[in-house]
């Protein structure tokens, strides 16, 4: 082979290494936020948390599925990085595990109806202290609305753990943006490689459920209990409790940190919320109620406290379901936030016999990020923020 035919293919591999680095700088200038690796997470049946909080009470399925197989990368502040880069997002998202997660998170299901950037701020295991603080942190004046997405399975017990956390601390609310990598999946392990899933000895579960939905179509889901127990409260038990307080001051911080955007709480119900009340009555619905607890104030401390097992009327505890809902909306309206509902959407899948929340994990499946972020959508198309 001559020397001239040589050079040619060296030069263009050359031109091509020169020409993808340029790109890559390119989008780095223009997306600052972006980083060019990404983490591939494989999610299963088998990784639902409602197998870790609650050890043997929970039965596997007999067969393992992948529920979620995503690459999914993180901005240089630690953030996910959304379906739509840019250096200025209209709206940002603020939350828990809820926006941080999904194979299609809310946020970017929201971005694509509205065709606009929607920021991703949200975080695993945050609460509504750390949302306060990621919104003086990391707001940005470019932002219409700022989105608050509340969890009412442990938003409210968050509030106290982090308080606790940064009274240890000094006073500060420590953010711990920051993941822990593991290396990519590529099988889907069986029940005998889970060593943190306990089965119970005597094959006696009492979870999942059964449950009949509209049309006589049986679903079979499980709980984390202390969820459902977490309704379990009077309106005035929220009403007057410490966590309830430290939520309007959250959202107090998060109002002003917005400047000029509008803000909304967008509420995030529980499984439980919405197909507990279809869950079988002659099944093991049963024994979950003959092993309730009920929410109290702690008379020392005021904040929220969940009693000790005791029997209670199935009832007794939907009469008390919404209390959670209607203090927090309230508390979000006296600070100056619109609410964002998502029970009567996620009730409507429900008598439709759609599955929003997966079998054995308290988040949300594709379905439910969809129906969320179309709900948002649907809102701000039909209130436009005047404050702009």
């Amino acid at each position: 082979m001559s020397k001239n035919s040589l050079v040619r293919p060296l030069f263009l591999a050359l031109f091509g290494v020169v020409l993808a680095g340029g790109l890559i700088f390119a989008l780095l200038r223009l997306f600052p936020n972006l980083t060019p690796s990404g983490t591939r997470f494989v999610f299963t049946e088998l990784d639902g948390d409602t197998f870790r909080f609650q050890p043997g009470q929970v039965r596997p399925p007999e067969k393992n599925r992948v529920l979620e197989d995503v690459v999914r990368f993180d901005d240089s502040d630690g953030f996910r990085l959304p379906a739509r880069p840019s250096n200025i997002y209209r709206i940002a998202a603020l939350g828990d595990s809820f926006t941080d997660g999904g194979s299609t998170p809310w946020p970017d299901v929201l971005a694509e109806r509205l065709d606009l950037t929607v920021r991703n701020l949200g975080y695993s295991g945050f609460g509504p202290l750390e949302y306060a603080e990621v919104a003086k942190r990391y707001l940005s004046p470019d932002h219409d609305w700022v989105i608050v997405a509340y969890f009412e399975g442990n938003d409210l017990s968050n509030i106290e753990t982090s308080r606790r956390n940064a009274e240890a601390a000094g006073g500060e609310v420590v953010l711990n943006i920051q993941r822990t990598l593991r290396a990519p999946i590529t099988d889907v392990k069986e029940l005998e490689a889970y060593a943190d899933i306990t089965l119970a000895p005597d094959d006696n579960y009492l979870y999942p459920l059964t449950h009949i939905l509209p049309g006589r179509r049986t679903r079979e889901l499980a709980y984390i209990s202390d969820y459902l127990w977490w309704l379990n409260g009077s309106a005035q038990t929220f009403a007057d409790s410490r966590n309830l307080r430290e939520l309007a001051d959250a959202l107090a911080v998060i109002r002003d940190s917005a400047g000029s955007a509008c803000v909304a709480l967008m509420y995030v119900p529980v499984k439980g919320h919405i197909y507990f009340p279809f869950a079988d009555p002659a099944g093991n619905r049963q024994y979950v109620m003959q092993n309730a607890r009920s929410l109290s104030i702690d008379p020392d401390s005021g904040w929220l406290t969940l009693g000790d097992l005791t029997p209670q009327d199935y009832a007794d505890w939907e009469a008390n379901i919404d209390n959670q809902r209607d203090a927090v909306r309230l508390a979000a309206e006296n600070a100056g936030f619109a609410f964002i509902d998502l029970l009567p959407p996620l009730r409507a899948a429900a008598e439709n016999a759609r599955m929003t929340y997966y079998t054995y994990d308290s988040h949300w499946n594709q379905d439910g990020h969809t129906i969320a972020g179309e709900a948002v959508a649907n809102y701000l198309r039909a209130n436009p923020c005047l404050n702009r």
